[in-house]
């Protein structure tokens, strides 16, 4: 969303002050909030994406369900045609009504991420092999080779010590807002593909997800700190990030633990870093009160950086915490799948036949 003129008002409340202008539609906007009301543009950003990768990935074969496949043989028909206009809306057009559902549900679920080619984040790091190829390459490289990003930023020289702070000395609770932090941090650039770009957006999610960043939430553990970012996601309406639940509570396990080679907490501090930049980036253009919002963050940000430098004990004590609450939500998680996998084996497909819908219906 780029800022521009205030000259026109709000396109959607009418308010005087409209600074933004919507990269899809151009219309004036005056808030984050009037942004992600006034349409579907980041939606259909998304789903022509997805029909994009769709159509350069020839070779692959058709998907699983019953929306994958129509979306194959939509692409093998729109290669044939010689019709002028994007190939992705032509195949949207060609989707029938039950087709085009299915598709609704997949991007309001975050399904349609798995679509998408993947995003290795710079925290992210290949799992153990049993046996190391001799002259491999040390980049972190997954089976299709795509390489972890590098890291957002280096640490600085001189960071400013915890006690030269214009701050009252750490409560015992202070600890547990980091992995709350990291959560919404990893979380939402997980969901944006580390864009960073997409400003004032990507930091607002971040503060949408994490309590911590927003107001003085305090929490008596790892696992309540975790589960309350997660709960987050669910109540700001955001679909689930190509991580996954599990997955991102992965990536904050791994952000804490820190990649092999570096210094201990020095992950943690690449993070904060980056985070205090993005919300510093992010603030620019923002109305008064926004600006305030984002600029607190900033401040919580640099104040748990300067704590972690002097806590490396305590990180490792955190990453352990959350390494477990891992273990949990990853088990929670092949148990909803093993359940849906049966229901879909006796259905005969990833929905409940028609007819049965139709006779519930009828019988309440």
């Amino acid at each position: 969303m780029a800022a521009a003129g205030e000259g026109e008002p709000c396109g959607l409340c009418g308010a005087a002050a409209a600074p933004y202008t919507c990269p899809r539609c151009n219309r004036r906007l005056c808030s984050l909030g009037c942004y992600r009301g006034h349409g579907g543009c980041a939606e259909a950003f998304y789903r022509e994406q997805v029909l994009q990768a769709l159509e350069t990935e020839r070779d692959s074969p058709p998907g699983r369900d019953r929306l994958a496949t129509a979306l194959h043989r939509l692409r093998q028909l729109g290669e044939a045609e010689d019709s002028a206009g994007p190939l992705g809306r032509d195949l949207w057009k060609s989707l029938s009504p039950a087709e085009r559902a299915d598709f609704q549900r997949l991007l309001s679920s975050g399904e349609a991420a798995t679509l998408l080619p993947p995003w290795r984040p710079w925290w992210w790091r290949r799992p153990p092999r049993l046996v190391e190829e001799l002259g491999r390459p040390q980049a972190e490289e997954d089976e299709d080779g795509e390489a972890a990003a590098s890291p957002p930023a280096l640490l600085p020289a001189v960071i400013t010590p915890l006690s030269r702070l214009p701050a009252p000395p750490p409560s015992p609770l202070l600890p547990f807002q980091l992995p709350n932090i990291l959560y919404g941090y990893t979380f939402a650039l997980s969901l944006h593909t580390g864009d960073e770009t997409l400003l004032p957006e990507l930091p607002a999610a971040v503060l949408d997800v994490s309590a911590a960043l927003r107001g003085r939430r305090a929490f008596a553990s790892t696992a309540e700190a975790l589960r309350a970012a997660r709960y987050d996601v669910s109540v700001a309406g955001y679909p689930q990030c190509p991580l996954g639940d599990a997955g991102t509570v992965l990536a904050v396990v791994q952000i804490l633990e820190g990649r092999e080679g570096r210094n201990d907490g020095e992950d943690v501090a690449v993070a904060l870093l980056h985070l205090e930049r993005l919300f510093r980036k992010g603030k620019s253009d923002l109305p008064k009160e926004e600006r305030h919002r984002f600029g607190k963050a900033q401040r919580k940000c640099r104040y748990l950086l300067a704590w972690s430098r002097e806590a490396p004990e305590t990180l490792a004590v955190l990453a352990e915490e959350a390494r477990n609450v891992h273990a949990s939500v990853a088990g929670e998680e092949a148990g909803a799948a093993a359940l849906r996998e049966e229901a879909e084996r006796g259905w005969g497909g990833p929905r409940p036949p028609q007819t049965e819908l139709i006779s519930t219906r009828v019988n309440k």
